[in-house]
């Protein structure tokens, strides 16, 4: 009876063994960036130091309607808006979805804008709404980089 019991004792055992290393291999889950985050995002832009982190807005990246392809135009825009004093002028974080089948439309109803959806934005993408005193801001954010979600898209202001 106590080989038994030690039996089943070292079976359970290696079953929470296995069960815990098999959770330990699963990919994470997907990011979806907070508030803080974002308003931190926000900030770094208003501050015109985007350029700053590298890597922090990969190519391609959206612009509004259209698909900038080359990193020297995303970093031409981020220059030009620091150059214009361009800020989110009292930003509030409105809200955050993951990128779902039809989040490409806000963008713009094009193929190209549908193509891109396919092809650069994962489980990891989420739609930020942010609302300011100009109108409504749509961000395209991904993972943390250096402790900031990276922006692969910038839509606004929308009234």
């Amino acid at each position: 009876m106590k080989k038994t019991l030690r039996i089943a004792r070292t079976l359970a055992l290696l079953a929470l063994t296995a069960a815990a290393a098999g959770l330990a291999s699963c990919a994470s889950t997907p990011y979806a960036p907070n508030e803080r985050d974002v308003l931190r995002l926000v900030d770094l832009i208003n501050r015109g130091e985007v350029s700053s982190v590298e890597g922090l807005t990969p190519v391609p990246f959206v612009l509004d309607t259209e698909t900038l392809y080359l990193e020297g135009d995303v970093e031409t825009m981020w220059k030009n808006l620091a150059e214009a004093s361009f800020a989110m002028r009292d930003a509030k974080f409105a809200s955050t979805e993951r990128v779902g089948e039809d989040t490409w439309k806000t963008f713009a109803e094009s193929y190209d804008m549908k193509n891109f959806f396919e092809k650069y934005t994962g489980a990891d993408t989420s739609l930020v709404k942010v609302d300011t005193a100009d109108g409504r801001y749509f961000l395209l954010l991904e993972r943390k980089l250096k402790g900031f979600p990276r922006v692969r898209g910038l839509k606004g202001p929308v009234r």
